[in-house]
């Protein structure tokens, strides 16, 4: 599966409202893990928001690299997620929950995410299927001071951020992409690297680094990615799929206009109420 230039929240969701910017999602992120805090020690418990990821560990989901320097420093991401996993046993949250006694650490659990009778959220997917989210507790009320109704946040957000497998088969049929990509395979093949797709590479690196040590892995990333981000740009699949995406795009999105444009007004306004401190936003 492509997943091509966004790396927004909304996943390139086009909607009448403007796309906000990285900085602002971050901030958005930001004011709801205060309110969880707030939420927490209201309820007796310690709790301290997570570190928010750098510009780098935000393009690790990007499928199609182009960022030439980005590629230099982190291959494809190896180090940056081994680094991740490294750190989760050191989580002062985790720490601070496995030192309560049994019974407050459910009362913890219960307070943080909701208990058994926590309501069971359910959105319909763009593409088919259904997804179902059973958040409560701190987590779930600090979506409802910053977003409003988190059901309606809940089913508007996995629409937004669900619409590329409408577009993406059209997309990569189309002639000028197809070209490109022609193109891009070319330009690897003059690296020494044999690839139909950047797809093909994902499905590839675990069994090429399998058995490396972490440095000669994170190497072999960096020479792999940044001939692909190289060879994004001077082939012009980059810049193809990117003067592709908002025709294919608005075409899957028409169907679903309301519910973007509401899902934009929701950002806007959760954007305005995160200038606030936790205590300023109304319950």
């Amino acid at each position: 599966m492509w997943v091509l230039l966004c790396a927004g929240l909304a996943s390139c969701a086009q909607e009448p409202a403007r796309e906000l910017t990285a900085a602002e999602y971050a901030r958005l992120e930001g004011a709801e893990q205060l309110l969880i805090q707030s939420c927490m020690i209201r309820a007796g418990f310690r709790y301290q928001p997570p570190a928010a990821p750098d510009g780098d560990a935000r393009q690790l989901s990007l499928l199609l690299l182009e960022d030439v320097g980005w590629a230099r420093r982190n291959g494809y991401g190896g180090r940056i997620q081994r680094g991740i996993l490294a750190a989760r046993p050191h989580d002062p949250n985790r720490l601070y929950r496995e030192s309560l006694a049994p019974a407050q650490r459910e009362r913890y659990d219960a307070a943080l995410s909701g208990g058994r009778d926590t309501k069971i959220l359910s959105a319909r997917l763009p593409g088919g299927g259904t997804i179902n989210n059973a958040m409560g507790g701190c987590r779930g009320a600090s979506k409802d001071r910053l977003y409003g109704d988190r059901a309606t946040w809940f089913r508007l957000d996995k629409i937004a951020s669900n619409l590329q497998p409408l577009y993406l088969p059209e997309l990569t049929k189309d002639k000028q992409f197809v070209a490109a990509l022609a193109a891009w395979s070319a330009c690897m093949r003059g690296h020494g690297h044999i690839y139909a797709s950047p797809p093909e590479i994902r499905a590839a690196l675990p069994g090429l680094t399998a058995n490396l040590k972490p440095g000669d892995a994170h190497a072999a990333e960096v020479k792999l990615a940044v001939a692909e981000a190289t060879c994004a740009r001077s082939s012009g699949l980059a810049g193809t799929a990117r003067a592709l995406q908002p025709h294919y795009l608005a075409t899957a999105a028409r169907p679903y206009a309301e519910e973007l444009a509401e899902h934009g007004r929701m950002l806007l306004a959760a954007l305005e109420k995160a200038k606030k401190t936790p205590e300023e936003i109304a319950p």
